[in-house]
Order: structure tokens, then sequence, then C-alpha cells
């Protein structure tokens, strides 16, 4: 506890009651990197004790422009609308006496929550988050949910609610600051790597004071739209590289819903993202090539990356060879964007599905012979039977075994592996815990490697020029019309 007999108790209590300390809480910490940006300074370290008192004065004020306002949809009606989800049940704010209450009392409501409690009335219990002393008790009016649901924030019957410290409860009052308002509930992005974190804050402040200029929108969000705003942060990001995992947290606290979802963003996944806007043209290139893989008929190829990122990275790889399946399918020939495609998605095999090197090798080794052994017939038949085989376990097996022999029979010996599949090919192929990914590595390997030799199957050329004539014929034809 403090002395307050101390002449300078005064002193003592406004540096540590307004040193902003970084907690294990990811929500303390969002609000800690919010409040930072509200003062004008980058990092909660530098924030002295004007500036935190400028950057509380400055919330409630923002909560101030609600008192002359009815409904949530009226002009300044912003934090109104927020905080039936935020901070239900506040007097003045968002409790159901509110409307029969004059503007001035509203105003002196909302000034007395959001003022540090008098020193004798503390609990003497320490801050939950950062274990100094607590200025008072705090449940759901103050704490948004950040918890499973199972672990609710509302106080239970014979409880005072959670101790925190002043600097601790305003870092979550600029928690929603620093997060995305939208969609009826709260969506924040969270990362152990400071860096990231405090910009990402930083940028989301900035949209959440634009939106509190813009009023009530009732603009809905698109699909995947949460997911959505993490990729593409993760993408903009200025900095090398992403050092930790990003979490992305949707949650709810109003009465009408206790809610909180969770997902994650692997380190590995956010350093490949980042590979997407480097200075690599191929990894550009294949990115808007990815995307056009990615993409439904309804849902844009963004949005489905963004969702598959979070929830099942490998389907990203293997719709993107499914796509490739499907040009190859309607041409008959390897598609170019095989090549377009090859940089990024070989990288996402080693970086984001893990395939150890030696085996990722071994494949693509695999592959090459394979297209060695497909390129010497100019009929589309046998690459299409290798491709159909692939479908199913006993079909590619049999298909391997029967081509091993054409293998040993046709190849000289100059050199070239007297064996087409070995038998650490077959265990990658056929029994190791990836050997789905394995396969459709060896698929797109395939295909990338007769389009290296040129391969088209016969009649391609002919097919090709018929096509460009019929373009060339509707083309005229659409000049003639009025």
């Amino acid at each position: 506890m403090i002395d307050t007999s101390n002449p300078h108790a005064d002193t003592v209590f406004d540096a540590e009651q307004h040193r902003v300390l970084l907690t294990s809480s990811p929500l303390q910490r969002i609000g800690a990197y919010a409040l930072a940006a509200l003062a004008q300074v980058k990092t909660p370290d530098e924030l002295t004790v004007e500036r935190f008192e400028s950057a509380v004065g400055k919330m409630t004020d923002h909560l101030k422009t609600t008192v002359t306002v009815n409904e949530a949809t009226d002009p300044g009606g912003f934090w109104l609308s927020a905080g039936y989800g935020l901070w239900p049940n506040v007097d003045g704010l968002t409790h159901p006496s509110r409307k029969r209450k004059p503007q001035p009392a509203r105003a002196a409501l909302l000034e007395d929550w959001r003022t540090c409690p008098p020193v004798e009335l503390w609990p003497g219990a320490p801050c939950a988050y950062c274990e100094r002393a607590a200025c008072g008790w705090f449940g759901k009016m103050d704490i948004p949910l950040g918890a499973s649901i199972e672990h609710r924030n509302t106080t239970a019957p014979g409880h005072l609610g959670t101790p925190l410290c002043f600097a601790c409860v305003a870092c979550l009052w600029a928690f929603p600051y620093g997060c995305q308002l939208a969609g009826g509930r709260v969506a924040a992005v969270h990362s152990w790597d400071e860096q990231f974190l405090g910009r990402t804050v930083r940028l989301a402040v900035d949209r959440t004071l634009a939106a509190m200029v813009a009023g009530y929108s009732k603009a809905k969000l698109g699909p995947y739209a949460r997911e959505r705003m993490v990729l593409e942060q993760v993408r903009d990001y200025p900095a090398r590289r992403i050092t930790a995992d990003v979490e992305l947290m949707v949650l709810s606290n109003s009465n009408r819903e206790q809610f909180l979802h969770t997902k994650l963003m692997s380190q590995p996944i956010a350093r490949w993202l980042r590979t997407t806007r480097s200075s690599k043209p191929e990894h550009r290139a294949g990115y808007r090539t990815l995307l056009t893989a990615q993409a439904s008929k309804d849902i844009d190829g963004e949005a489905w990356l963004a969702k598959r990122l979070f929830t099942d990275p490998a389907v990203v790889f293997y719709r993107s060879v499914n796509f490739v399946l499907e040009r190859f399918s309607s041409r008959k020939a390897p598609p170019d964007e095989v090549a377009v495609l090859a940089p990024l998605l070989y990288s996402y095999c080693r970086e984001v599905l893990n395939m150890e090197t030696k085996d990722f090798d071994r494949v693509l080794a695999l592959a090459d012979r394979l297209a060695s052994l497909l390129s010497k017939d100019n009929r589309p038949g046998p690459v299409q039977g290798f491709l159909h085989a692939t479908r199913t376990t006993n079909d590619l097996y049999r298909w391997l075994k029967s081509e091993a022999i054409s293998w040993q029979l046709t190849t000289p010996s100059n050199g070239a592996p007297t064996v087409l599949v070995s038998a650490l090919d077959y265990r990658l192929l056929f029994e190791d815990e990836g050997w789905w990914s394995h396969r459709r590595l060896l698929v797109f390997a395939v295909l990338e490697a007769l389009a290296n030799r040129g391969w088209v199957p016969e009649g391609f050329e002919d097919q090709v020029i018929d096509m460009s004539e019929e373009a060339r014929d509707a083309a005229s034809e659409g000049e003639d019309q009025p």
C-alpha cells in the first residue's frame, strides 16, 4: 500500500498509477499500445504522467460526445453503439435508465466512471495484471471478455470483482481503439512481436478515430473480412520479418451475447506471407495467380486465402494444385500458371507445410524422372493416365510399378538412375504422415518439369492456331455489330 502520510505520496501515486506496464494479458497489451497512440507516442514506455492523463482525458471526452445522443444511430453515437458490446450497464452510457437522465447528469456519471478512486478507497489488493496496488474492484463494465466463455468476466455473488490498478484499467478502456469495431463484434489482432503489435494497434487507432468522426455505418462486413484484415496487416508490415505468431480475437461483451473466438496465424505462415510482397518479382507474380487459384464463384481469392491460412493452411496448397489441374484439363498441356506458381508454392511447402528439405528434394527428383519418361511420348494419354492414377493409392501404386519396368527397359546406362522409384520414394508417397502433400507436390512438379522440357501433346499447336483464328473471327464479327 502507498503511505499516505508521506508528503510525497501524491507524487508516488502519480508515478505508479500512471505508469503503463505490459503484462501477459493480450487485451491489456493492445490497450497499452492504443493508449500510447492516443498520447501520440510509439510505445507505452514513452507515456509520461502528463501524456497518460491526456490520453485518459481524451477517451473521456469521446464518451461525452454521447450525452446529447438518444440513439446509437444518431450523429455522435459511435461510442454509444460500441458501448453496448463493450461496456454494458454503464450508468450514463449503456444502462437502461440512461434516457431518463438529463444530459449534465450523463456527463457527470461518465466523468466519475473514468476517474481513479481516492487512495483511501483502494482495496488493499494487488493488481491482477501487474501486481501493483489495485485502485478498485472491476468487472463486466470495465473488462471486455478476454477468456473462454466458460470463464466469464461477470462477478460471482459474494465476490467483489477483479482488482486492477488505474494504469491497467485505463488500458482496458483504450483497448477498443486498437480494434476493428464492426459487424456487432470487436476484432483485435495480437502478437508477442512488440514492433508488429505496436504498428498494428497504431493503424487501428487511426481507423477507429476516423470511424468515430464518420459516425454509425450500416455497411456489412464481407466474407472473412476479419481474417483478411490480418492478412493485409501482415503483408503490409514493413519490417524484415515477424518474430511471433499473430492471433485474431473476435469478441462481444454485450448482455445479449458473451462471445470469444480466437484464431492463430503461426509465425512461419506470417513470415512466408511477408515474402509475397518482397523484392522478388516471381513471388509477387505468383501471389496474384495464387489468389486466382483460391477464388470461388462468390468469394474472391484473398478472402479464401486469409480464411485458409488461419484454419487449414494445407488446403491453400491443395487448391492451387487443383487449379493447375483444371487448367491442364481444359488445354491438355501444362498451363502457363505452373511456372508462375512454382517458386511460391515450393517455398510454401518448405516454410509453411514444414516439408523436410531432403523429402522435398526427393519428391522433385522423382518428378523429374517421371517427366523424363512421360515426355518421350507426345500423346496426351500417358500424362493423363499418370494424373488419373494419383487420385487413389492403389492406382498410383500400380502405375508406378508398371512404369518402373519401362524405365529400366528404355533408360540408357549413361549415368541416369537405374531405379525409377526407390523404397524411400514409396515411403514418402504411401507411408509417411504427409503422404497426401507429397503426392500433390509430385503432381505439380511433374507438370512443371514437363513444361520446362517444352512438352506439348500431339496436335496442341494446331489446337492453339484454331483457337486463335476463332478468337479473331469472333472479334471481327463483333466489329460489324452496330
